[in-house]
């Protein structure tokens, strides 16, 4: 139960030192796919976490994955972004606040415009009431098109939002594509980078950037200990100027897995019809699929390279993984855990899958 009004608790707070061990940070999203590397990676480094959790049953599978001595410092928020007391409560005695939810797929607008624009904004209005004193917003590459699709709009919503209410007090950062072991979003790409002949969708002439989670997840606590970009909206990449082809990830994954990958790319017309379908399914059932016609925007859009200003422009950090090791790690993953044949994996690694992984 709060007692003490926002203005009493950072009135009677001890003065805080951003990148002090021991601090309390705000988390949402920790059940996800970046929140759990997230999670780990602010755990490492000695904070104690406030985490919001909409799903008990989620929560405890992310806490399972933990050392024991790391969910001791895990405080479980039970509620969700709609809830203003849970907010309250994720937030108070916070040195800083870092909201990883969103979502990607959604029904209709309203969905989207609900899940990641007002939902950050009024996250970000209840951290300046409570004073919190540092807050990185994940939003997404996607947020610097926001014509192309109605989540695209929702991301620069919530940047904006976000600002707004904070200004020099919160920093967001633009991850170009995630992927690594675990993401289920990413595992039909991996797996058809994986094979002798892949099928992807997009344009010859379009260029990504790339981005491991362990290092989105470094980056991003790394920020929560810094003030570094205050008030800026930071894009990010593994290192690689100018991002990807598909030809050269082609040649990347043919290099690290000692054979030839080839890739086709599926032709718009083909994709959109696909995605016709989906919209059809998704009206009828009233579930979301990642494809739709908007999603088609984003995949043959031909510029996702990320731009300055970058996040390594303003910290002392390098990605230590680019594609190519990325890709293996994330492959070892799936072949562990018997998702792909072994076969996939460089003949070197057939044995022990294990040893082809980036160290954690």
């Amino acid at each position: 139960m709060i007692t003490d009004t926002p203005q009493d608790h950072r009135r009677n707070a001890p003065p805080i030192k951003i990148g002090d061990a021991g601090g309390t940070i705000a988390l949402t999203g920790a059940t996800g796919f970046v929140g759990r590397h997230a999670l780990a990676r602010l755990l490492a480094d000695g904070w104690r976490v406030n985490a919001l959790a909409r799903s008990a049953e989620r929560m405890r599978r992310a806490l399972a994955d933990l050392p024991p001595d790391a969910r001791e410092r895990v405080h479980v928020v039970d509620g969700d972004l709609a809830d203003d007391d849970a907010l309250r409560r994720l937030l108070e005695g916070a040195d800083a606040a870092m909201h990883v939810a969103g979502v990607v797929k959604a029904p209709d607008e309203r969905t989207f415009l609900a899940a990641n624009a007002r939902a950050a904004a009024r996250l970000a209005g209840l951290a300046r009431e409570w004073g919190v004193p540092r807050f990185v917003h994940v939003s997404s590459l996607a947020a610097r098109e926001p014509h192309l699709s109605t989540y695209a709009r929702s991301k620069r919503e919530g940047e904006e939002a976000v600002m707004a209410e904070l200004g020099d007090a919160a920093v967001a950062v633009r991850p170009p594509a995630v992927y690594g072991p675990g993401d289920e979003a990413t595992f039909g790409l991996i797996d058809q980078l994986t094979r002798s002949r892949g099928l992807v969708p997009g344009r010859k002439d379009m260029r990504v950037s790339l981005i491991h989670v362990r290092d989105l997840a470094d980056a991003l606590a790394l920020l929560a200990r810094t003030r570094a970009g205050g008030g800026e909206v930071l894009e990010m990449d593994d290192g690689r100027e100018g991002g990807y082809a598909w030809a050269e990830m082609a040649e990347e994954a043919s290099r690290v897995l000692d054979r030839r990958v080839r890739l086709h790319l599926l032709p718009r017309p083909l994709v959109a019809t696909a995605a016709h379908a989906a919209d059809a399914l998704a009206r009828l059932t009233g579930r979301s699929f990642m494809l739709s016609r908007e999603k088609v925007n984003e995949l043959y859009h031909h510029d996702w390279v990320a731009r300055s200003p970058k996040v390594q422009e303003r910290l002392d950090w390098t990605p230590a993984l680019q594609f190519a090791d990325g890709l293996l790690d994330t492959l070892c993953y799936w072949c562990d855990r018997g998702r792909l044949p072994p076969s996939r994996l460089p003949a070197r690694l057939r044995k022990h899958p294990h040893k082809g992984r980036a160290a954690k």
